[in-house]
């Protein structure tokens, strides 16, 4: 049973529910240094996966193998057009902030931390990562919420359903997954939480998104480095 992966998507559905009721309420000028802070503590907890990798070597080659194909297929702009064309079909008051929720579901549906818990809970039925994650999330969406507005919480449904889907695949890997390979797929998604972090604090504006190719790449990349004999 997913208790950990239903328990962070609700988190983010309710903080998103309580940040854009909120919202209205808090100044503008609060509201944009809250979300500038969240891009720092998003760099620190990057900084704080990447720090755990087994080897950078194989990291790094799926991060730049990855970017590139991400660049390549152009993969921020085809899902900035899908989520724009789905917006336009809600009743939604306003203009949604594109570039505000292009990192929103980065963090949520994209998030190496939170793939790791989806694999542990899988595997070994140890929900307390995605549970302790699920409180951090409901902060997090309610932050966003506050200048995004409702279309925050509706990011927890796809959210859901790629979780549930490597719910099940960290049941069909799990004999395959080495602590090696873990260990660097948490860095390699710390690099992508690490540059969404300078994207939100508006230090850099980076195409996150084009880099979700490398969550895959790492895998088969830090197993055949493995073989190696270093």
């Amino acid at each position: 049973m997913p208790i950990g992966v239903l328990t962070d998507c609700a988190a983010v559905a309710l903080g998103g529910i309580i940040g854009t009721l909120a919202g209205k309420r808090i100044p503008r000028e609060t509201r944009e240094q809250l979300t500038v802070i969240f891009g720092f503590c998003a760099m620190g907890i990057g900084i704080n996966s990447i720090i755990k990798a087994s080897s950078m070597t194989p990291v790094i080659l799926a991060v730049i193998l990855g970017s590139l194909l991400g660049s390549l297929w152009d993969l921020e702009g085809k899902i900035q057009g899908m989520t724009s064309a789905a917006l336009k079909r809600l009743p939604l008051r306003g203009e949604t902030d594109l570039n505000q929720l292009m990192i929103v579901i980065v963090l949520f549906c994209f998030s190496g931390f939170g793939y790791y818990g989806t694999f542990l809970s899988s595997m070994s039925g140890d929900h307390s990562v995605l549970i302790s994650k699920a409180m951090l999330d409901a902060f997090t969406a309610m932050i966003f919420a506050i200048s995004v507005g409702i279309p925050v919480t509706l990011v927890s449904l796809p959210m859901l359903a790629i979780m549930l889907a490597l719910f099940l695949v960290g049941k069909l890997i799990a004999p395959l997954m080495s602590e090696g390979m873990m260990k660097d797929f948490i860095a390699c998604g710390g690099i992508l939480t690490l540059v969404t972090g300078v994207r939100v604090s508006r230090i850099l504006h980076t195409r996150v998104i084009n880099m979700i190719p490398a969550l895959i790449l790492v895998l088969p990349l830090s197993w055949l480095w493995s073989l190696l004999p270093f």
